[in-house]
């Protein structure tokens, strides 16, 4: 076997540089000098004669492929190293340290605080960093390790992606709750086609109410764009049409307290389930793995792991 000048301090430094975006915000989270990050870098650089970034003074850094490549070895290498010591030690150390997570809007509300609350308890020294944006868009930064993990809809996940279920997402139709259709159980899609849609311009949301008005070929009455789930239950609570959602909060009334009746929505298409998701070529750390295992316990319908 064949060693190189490669140490652990470097690869250390050279995921916190990648994770920061730049050498002095590495530094900082470091607790060390930005010379003393700088001059590791140059090391590692010269000990694998490969260039791993581009510096740009002001400007930060940007990795190169070798980079990339070399952040999600590492960050796998680091994790393994921690565990390896820990198991041979016998020490146990309570976990610390930050998890990111990614999660869309419509989604946080209802999945992510049995989580939270969970490994409040669980894991006190752990801390839990929620971004909130566009499912799609976690998904190259969960591949790549710069996000730890994602919350989101099993149908649409890339196959870079592993993912555990956590619980199915039956579809819903939110209703004025004086409105002629809350007299039914359930309700279908050609029972909406005269009536006026209040659309939540949010993801998943968006992209799944046309998948499905297309497949019944119907033709939505859009009567107004809502951008936040609220909103959307406050307009149809004044009477201004229907809404379609993926979650159900506890309470049938709107923001403002005006009465709903939420019914389940035949769709014909199949049931979905609300995922975590992590990279398929990077063994979730022990931080990561807690939040997984949290999360089954906080959602236990689910229970199956996909590739």
């Amino acid at each position: 076997m064949h060693l190189t000048n490669l140490n652990l301090r470097q690869l250390e430094y050279f995921v916190a540089i990648a994770d920061a975006g730049s050498i002095a915000l590495a530094a900082t989270h470091l607790h060390v000098s930005q010379s003393a990050v700088a001059a590791t870098l140059t090391a590692l650089e010269r000990a694998l004669d490969v260039q791993l970034c581009t510096r740009r003074r002001s400007h930060g850094i940007t990795l190169t492929s070798s980079g990339r490549l070399l952040r999600e070895r590492a960050r796998e290498l680091l994790h393994e190293t921690a565990d390896i010591e820990q198991e041979v030690s016998g020490r146990r150390a309570p976990l610390s340290g930050t998890v990111v997570v990614g999660c869309g809007e419509e989604l946080a509300p209802t999945v992510l605080p049995p989580i939270l609350q969970d490994l409040a308890v669980v894991h006190p020294a752990l801390t839990i960093e929620v971004e909130i944006a566009l499912e799609e868009s976690f998904w190259p930064r969960v591949a790549t390790g710069e996000v730890d993990l994602a919350v989101s809809l099993d149908h649409r996940l890339p196959a870079e992606l592993t993912s555990v279920r956590l619980k199915p997402m039956p579809v819903q139709v939110v209703l004025p709750r004086a409105h002629r259709l809350a007299a039914q159980d359930r309700v279908e899609m050609r029972d909406l086609a005269d009536e006026d849609f209040v659309m939540l311009t949010t993801e998943p949301g968006a992209t799944h109410a046309y998948s499905m008005f297309n497949r019944a070929g119907i033709k939505p009455r859009i009567a107004f764009r809502a951008p936040t789930f609220e909103l959307a239950r406050s307009l149809v609570g004044r009477g201004l049409g229907y809404t379609i959602h993926i979650q159900q909060p506890a309470g049938d009334t709107s923001y403002e307290g005006c009465p709903l009746a939420v019914r389940p929505l035949e769709t014909g298409l199949p049931l979905e389930y609300v995922t975590v998701a992590w990279s398929a070529r990077i063994r979730p750390s022990p931080r990561s793995q807690a939040v997984i295992d949290a999360a089954r316990r906080a959602w236990p319908e689910g229970g199956t792991t996909s590739t």
